[in-house]
Order: structure tokens, then sequence, then C-alpha cells
């Protein structure tokens, strides 16, 4: 499939990395075995960073090295099949983060044991998308192509994400004077405004429109672009429905990452995050997807190329600005306690709205794992992804729980954030 200098620079830049983590990856035991006797939120922030380094420099780099050398030597690679039963992946993440909550409140070892267990539960959901848009069966996702996709998802991908970041805003407040004289004091403002104030201000002050646009508008832009560009060399020669899975697998990398970094941003709250990260576990995969099967119709020169693939980037980026815009909006309008007392201004109101947008938060994750498998089925134009004739529910279950979730989500998230707020 790929050149074989390609091949070969590959396997040198992989053996590389790898080598350039043998130092963390030596010291990392010793660290883990220094905090053994500390307290949990110190040992698992010394043991997950150590941890991290070790699988994004030694393990990526391995990875990378034996797939390209094994591709030299001609040897084929195995279809990746992923179980497709729901079941079967609700129990692992629920065990995963039980036996994680269950070592997080004995302090037992957290350093050593508990990392490995956070990792497995952030990676879990998109996994689950990602094989149910798969339905078990893919011959054109091999081993080869999904974990080297699955790590550079989550290290070039990503580092190509945060440069673009910091670009956008940076030519943002280079082009709007005086803007940065606005973000940083409203910031300060929406922290204080949900600490101690109204929701009024909280939503109305210039830091919490700063934020939006980086999280709604910025964020999706940068990242549904940067996730499919590291399997850009593979898309053009791969059947339709192969391009679109192994561009996803590098969206499971992504999210997988994205959802360890928020875990440890709150990590006296981490299981919720995890908890409600998963509703949305589709999203990045199916992004992911999308704009991979956009680049592969342009690398194939077919008709209409160019606007087809701004359809799936519309609609990655669009599915994505409203679960970041959501997220944003429930941790606004019923997360007060993050950063102090509830203000008793917000009141029913704030539960009433958060409840209602966790609510729509739910249902987007389920239409994203709707699309999913039908494009993965269907291998659909943009224009026929939203059209009527076409949308028939791939499966009964996502039906009940979509009823399930209109039926009784609004009323269950409401309560569960006033025991929350207590």
């Amino acid at each position: 499939m790929l050149s074989t200098r390609l091949k070969r620079v590959i396997a040198v830049a992989g053996l590389l990395w790898a080598a350039f983590g043998l130092p963390p990856a030596m010291g990392y035991w010793c660290l883990v075995i220094g905090t053994l006797s500390e307290p949990a939120p110190e040992a698992i922030g010394t043991g997950l960073a150590g941890l991290m380094a070790v699988l994004l420099t030694v393990g990526v780099g391995f990875v990378f090295a034996w797939h390209a050398w094994n591709s030299l030597r001609g040897k084929p690679s195995r279809p990746l099949r992923l179980p497709a039963a729901w079941l079967l992946w609700a129990s692992i993440f629920a065990l995963l983060i039980i036996a994680a909550s269950g070592l997080f409140a004995a302090n037992f070892a957290p350093g050593l044991f508990f990392p490995p267990l956070l990792l497995a539960a952030a990676a879990t959901p998109p996994l689950l998308a990602l094989a149910w848009f798969a339905e078990g069966q893919s011959e054109g996702l091999t081993w080869r192509r999904g974990l080297t996709a699955l790590a550079a998802g989550a290290t070039i991908s990503v580092a190509i994400a945060l440069l673009l970041e910091i670009l956008f805003p940076a030519v943002i407040l280079a082009l709007v004077a005086g803007l940065t004289d606005v973000a940083l004091p409203g910031a300060r403002a929406l922290l204080d405004a949900l600490a101690g104030k109204n929701i009024a201000s909280a939503i109305a002050n210039p830091g919490f429109v700063f934020m939006f646009v980086e999280l709604a508008i910025i964020a999706p832009l940068a990242e549904e672009l940067a996730k499919p560009l590291v399997v850009l060399p593979l898309l053009g020669r791969l059947a339709r429905r192969d391009a679109f899975l192994v561009a996803a697998m590098a969206g499971v990398g992504f999210a997988a990452m994205e959802n360890v970094v928020y875990a440890a941003a709150g990590l006296p709250f981490w299981a919720g995050i995890l908890v409600v990260r998963a509703t949305g576990g589709a999203i990045h995969p199916l992004g992911a997807g999308l704009v991979g099967l956009g680049w592969r119709d342009v690398l194939r020169g077919e008709p209409q190329a160019g606007l087809k693939w701004a359809a799936r980037f519309g609609i990655a980026v669009a599915l994505h600005a409203l679960w970041n815009g959501g997220s944003l909006l429930v941790i606004t309008l019923a997360g007060a306690q993050f950063f102090g007392e509830m203000p008793p201004e917000i009141g029913i109101l704030g539960l009433s709205a958060a409840g209602t947008t966790l609510a729509f938060l739910i249902v987007l994750g389920l239409f994203a794992l709707w699309l999913g498998r039908y494009v993965a089925r269907q291998g659909a134009a943009p224009e026929q992804l939203l059209s009527g004739p076409q949308f028939v529910l791939a499966d009964r279950s996502v039906a009940i729980w979509a009823l399930a979730c209109l039926a009784a989500i609004v009323p269950a998230g409401i309560t569960g954030l006033r025991l929350l707020m207590r």
C-alpha cells in the first residue's frame, strides 16, 4: 500500500521515538515506587504522567517500527475484529469504573494500579463506537492499520490539533484589536460569577463567550481537520468502508487521549467526567471517519470530491460543536460546585436547563452512533446523510434507547444534578 521508502522512514522514526522514551520508561517504576506511600491525588498524578510518557513514546514508537518492519517483509496482517455486543462493552466500562473507584477510595497503591484502569476506561467508549460502526466485521481494518492509526491519532493528531488550537485564536487575537484585554478579565469574571454571583452574569460575561468560541468553534474546526491527517497516505488506496473505519480508528486514539486529559484535570470527579463523556463516545470516531472518507474521494479524483469533503467536514464540525457547546453549558448552568457554593439565584431554572442539555447530549451521542453505522454500511454521499427516505434506524435497540432518553433523562438528569450539588 505504502511505498518502500515511506515504510523505511516510518520504521526508523518509530525506533528513534521509542529510544527517546527509554529514559522516562526506566524512571517510571522508580517514580511509582516512590509514591506508594503518598496520598491518592499526588500518587495518581505522578503515576499517570509517567505511564502516559511511556505509552506515548516507547509504546507508540514500537507500534510504528514493528508494523512498518513487518510490512517491509511482506508479512500480511490479520483483520481486526471488535465484538459488537453492547452488553459486553458496557460491562467492561462499568467494571473498569468500579475497580478504579475502589482503588481510589481505598488508596491502595493508586500510583501503580489506578492509571492503567483510567486509561482503559477512557478508551472503552470510543472503541465501543467503532465496534458498533463496524458491526464486528471489517476485512480492511487490519491489526496493522488499526494499531498504527490508533497510535498516530493519540500522538500526531493531538499535537496537530493543539498547534491549530493555539494558532487560530492567536490569529483572531492579532486581527481583533483589544480582544486580549477583554478575554483575560472576562475569564476571571466567569469564574467569579460561577463561584458566587448568578447564572445570568456567568453566561453574559465575555469570558463565557470567549470560552464558548474556543470550545464550540475553534476546537471542532482544528480537531476535525487534524484527526484524519495521520492516515492520509492510506485513504486513497482503500475502499469506502475501510477508509471510513481506518480514519475512525485515528479518532478513537484522539478521543482516548482527550478523555484522559479531562479526567486528570478534574481528578476528584474523574468517574462522573468519564461517564458523561461516554455518552458522546462516537463523536470523535464519527468525525474522523467522515472527514477521512472525504479525503479518500479527493485523493481518488472522484466527481465533486471537494464539495463532498466540505459537506462531510461540515457535518463533523457541527456535531462536535454541538457536543462541546452543550458540555460547556451544562458545566456553566449546574457546575458551580466546582468553583464554590452554588448561588441561590441559579435555583431550579439552572438545574432544569442543565438536565435538558444533558438529555440533548445523550440523544446527540445516540444519533452519532446511528450515523456512524449508517455510513459504514452504505458509504453514503453527504447529501444523503440527513435525507428523509434513508433515515431508517439501523437497530431496534437504538430506537428504544432514544425513546427512553426522551421520556426519562430530563427528570433523571435534574435529580442527579440536585444530589450532586448537596
